[in-house]
């Protein structure tokens, strides 16, 4: 059964009712990690207009991301599930074969990279030589790619539930189950994203501190759709 995104999002509150603290104390404790690690390679690595430096930087915060990201959602699944959840779930993926996200996200960053190289190759080109039919072919390939990137996030949205649930299983697995679930799905997903963009503003405008309410919400819709494409509910 194919819910609609307001079905979603009822279910997301009814797995989220009167319990939006644990929920929300690990994204502030995710995201107090994140800064600080930030804030340590800021200082290591003080030369940021270094392309070495920055890319070292983006590398490393990268990384961490990808493995810390998975502990909230971690609880949010379960939570999902009917189960309480635990803050020590926060640390999941270090202790369930973490080079499985790493690789697999590696994997999305590398292959949403790779496809811009094309029309930046060809806009470095054109204004060498200073063509403007250069130009014009240049923007439709980044267009292009921009478009790209977005199926390939859509394609692969699936992976860190998955590897949640079958942390087993091999990076290159978890891709190509992602991309099987979300065929016929894209859309849809796409939509249910969109349709946060007007609570997320909300929240900026409030000082950022409806976030605190707004990303779990989310997730947890997000969540109810991938429990929904498996079959789970």
């Amino acid at each position: 059964m194919k819910r609609t995104s307001s079905q979603l999002k009822q279910l997301a509150r009814e797995s989220l009712a009167h319990r939006f603290s644990l929920p929300v104390m690990a994204y502030v404790i995710t995201f107090g990690i994140i800064m600080l690690v930030n804030m340590l390679l800021a200082a290591l690595f003080p030369d940021t207009g270094n392309s070495i430096s920055y890319l070292v930087i983006s590398f490393i915060t990268d990384l961490l991301l990808s493995i810390l990201s998975v502990g909230p959602v971690t609880i949010l699944l379960d939570m999902s599930r009917g189960s309480d959840g635990q803050l020590s779930d926060l640390l999941y993926a270090f202790r369930h074969q973490p080079d499985r996200i790493i690789v697999s996200q590696l994997i999305i960053s590398l292959l949403s990279t790779v496809i811009f190289l094309p029309g930046i190759l060809v806009f470095m080109l054109s204004s060498i030589f200073y063509t403007a039919f250069g130009i014009m072919i240049a923007s439709l390939l980044i267009f292009a790619a921009v478009i790209g990137s977005v199926v390939i996030r859509l394609d692969f949205a699936l992976v860190t539930p998955l590897y949640i649930d079958n942390p087993q299983t091999s990076a290159i697995d978890l891709l190509r189950e992602s991309h099987d679930l979300m065929q016929g799905n894209r859309l849809r997903y796409f939509v249910l994203e969109l349709s946060f963009i007007p609570i997320m503003l909300l929240a900026v405008v409030a000082c950022f501190v409806g976030l605190l309410w707004a990303v779990p919400y989310t997730q947890m819709t997000l969540l109810e759709f991938y429990r929904e494409l498996t079959g789970e509910i």
